[in-house]
Order: structure tokens, then C-alpha cells, then sequence
């Protein structure tokens, strides 16, 4: 029997959706803005717009979303958003089943869990039963799958891998902690890098004209290829960054004994740069058992996981 689903990631900018087959086959994609900034009732909207273009030529069997926050997934509630306006106790699936016509099987979960969950099923951790999943960008963000299961902990916020503790008293963190994994190895990280560097006068006078140039968003791309053509601020700028991404991880792994550690997100594309570091962090920090049984990997569905992931939560269990 052929079913489609529909998998969403809800994002602070756009909505992203498709239609995915049992196989993990997209069918077909549609995008456009969250306008999330704006607040609740807008995204809504624009989601029963998404959600009507996608089922308009496939029947579909369930619908899956990732929405970035704490949920209750249970009750189909929002609890906290901080990206979305105006979405805090927000009873999502009570709202969505009112709009969809005719109405269909609705599973939310937090986007990163998605994230995770779709390397699992399709991507990266096929294959394996228990796959941690580190998303860098902005921030950061991780999943953790136990035994094929997305692990939330007992209140569902489990997984807040960005507010792992690397220096007990470094950088200031966005959290309020400090030397949180999150201001090392993210945007946020590399900014307060560049500050470090700024006041050590570790920055020459031409990096210093090509970062004020930069959109900020595009800084680690900037890093990247001035690291590949030698500059020395930008090597160990990576190298730093690497770091602190391996003892995170080292950390979990002693933790968890994972399998495997996904790396994905924008900033993965810098992969060869920080990878090094990280990988000797890991062999540095982990003890030797779950070190010798340890993969590290980058990401296979890159902007796809979330909604494969997604779209997975409503796909039945083959």
C-alpha cells in the first residue's frame, strides 16, 4: 500500500514541507515565509496554506511538524517558543484540527529532535539504534535517539546539547551560564572569537576590512576560505571551534555510548577545517571503550532532515 505523509519544519523565517513517501521518497517540496516574527496567527496561516498545497495532488495519510521550542507533545501544546511570537502555551493541534478540512493525523515534535530522527530513519544513522545529532549554526542544537526512540527527557527538554558546560568559566552564553558548547562551536561562537581576537590585536588589517564587509550570517564562510588560503587568525579560529565541538561530544559519549554523532547545519560545510580538532578532542576526552566504537559523521540530508524527520513521527513503524 503506497501512503504520503506530509512532513513540516516550522522555522524562524520560513516554512519548509513536503510530501514523502513510506520509503523516505520526497514527492514534492513547498516553501515560503513563517513570518514568525509577526506571531502565532500569521504562521498559522501561512502553515494551512502550506499544508493545502501540498495534499492538492496526493491523498494524504498524516501530517508531521517540527516546531523549534519546548512542546508538550502529548497534549499538543506549545510551551515556550521564544522564535515565534505570541506561541507560548499555544495549543497547536487543537487550532490545526480546526482548520484542516478534512481533518488528519497530526504529531508535532521540536525541530532538532526532527533533525535527529530523519538522520535515524534515512540518512546518516541508518542503520544504527542510537545516533546523537549536533546541529551548528546560530546556536546549537542537538537530538538524541536511544534505541530507536526520541529521547526527551522527563519534562521535554532533553537534548539541549548547545548548554553542555566546555570552560567552567568562559565565554558569556545567550543562556545566561557560561562556557556553554553553544559559545564556542555556533555564529554566536565565532563572534565572540573575533572579539577575543580583536582585543589580543590577534586580527590583521586586512581580515579586519573583509569581517566588517561581511554579513554576519556569512562569517563562517569568510573564516573558511581565508583558513584554506593560510591565514593564521582563521586557522585557529577552526581549530578552536573544534575543540570545543570534540570535548562536547566526548562528553555525551561518556554519557550515552552512542554509535554515532551527526554533525549537520549550515556551519558543517566548514567541515574539513574543524574536524581535525574535533576528532582530537574526542580521542583525547573519551574513555578508550565507547572512543573505539565511536562514528563521527556529517550530515546526508542536510536541509532535509528536519522534514524527513518530520515526516517520519506520523510514517507507520515498518
Amino acid at each position: 500500500m503506497n501512503i504520503n505523509v506530509i512532513g513540516i519544519d516550522i522555522g524562524g523565517t520560513n516554512l519548509r514541507g513536503a510530501v514523502v513517501d513510506s520509503k523516505g521518497k520526497i514527492l514534492k517540496k513547498y516553501s515560503l515565509s513563517s513570518e514568525a516574527n509577526v506571531g502565532i496567527d500569521n504562521l498559522i496561516n501561512n502553515l494551512i496554506d502550506l499544508i493545502n498545497n501540498l495534499r492538492a495532488d496526493f491523498k494524504i495519510t498524516g501530517i508531521g511538524i517540527g516546531i523549534p521550542g519546548i512542546l508538550d507533545s502529548k497534549k499538543g501544546i506549545i510551551t515556550q517558543a521564544p522564535n515565534i511570537k505570541n506561541a507560548a502555551n499555544y495549543p497547536i493541534i487543537k487550532v490545526l484540527n480546526s482548520r484542516i478540512k478534512p481533518r488528519l493525523p497530526l504529531v508535532i515534535e521540536n525541530d532538532a529532535n526532527c533533525a535527529a530522527f530523519g538522520e535515524y530513519k534515512f540518512g546518516a544513522g541508518l542503520g544504527f539504534k542510537t545516533l546523537i545529532m549536533i546541529t551548528l549554526g546560530t546556536g546549537v542544537g542537538g537530538g538524541i535517539i536511544l534505541n530507536g526512540e526520541i529521547w526527551n527527557g522527563a519534562h521535554g527538554m532533553g537534548g539541549e546539547i548547545g548548554h553542555i558546560k566546555i570552560y567552567p568559566d568562559g565565554n558569556k552564553c545567550n543562556c545566561g551560564n557560561r562556557g556553554c558548547l553553544e559559545s564556542y562551536s555556533s555564529l554566536v561562537g565565532i563572534k565572540n572569537m573575533i572579539k577575543k581576537g580583536l582585543t589580543e590585536n590577534k586580527i590583521n588589517k586586512k581580515l579586519l576590512e573583509k569581517i566588517k564587509s561581511t554579513k554576519h550570517d556569512k562569517l563562517p564562510e569568510l573564516f573558511y576560505e581565508e583558513a584554506k588560503s593560510g591565514n593564521s587568525f582563521s586557522k585557529r579560529l577552526w581549530e578552536e571551534f573544534g575543540k570545543a565541538l570534540g570535548i562536547g561530544i566526548s562528553s555525551l559519549t561518556n554519557l550515552l555510548n552512542v554509535e554515532i554523532v551527526v554533525i549537520g547545519g549550515g556551519i558543517a560545510n566548514a567541515w574539513q577545517m574543524f574536524i581535525p580538532s574535533t576528532k582530537k578532542a574526542v580521542k583525547e576526552n573519551t574513555l578508550i571503550g565507547p572512543y573505539q566504537k565511536l562514528k563521527i559523521s556529517k550530515s546526508k540530508l542536510k536541509n532535509d532532515a528536519g522534514i524527513l524527520g518530520a515526516a517520519s513521527l506520523i510514517l507507520p513503524e515498518k
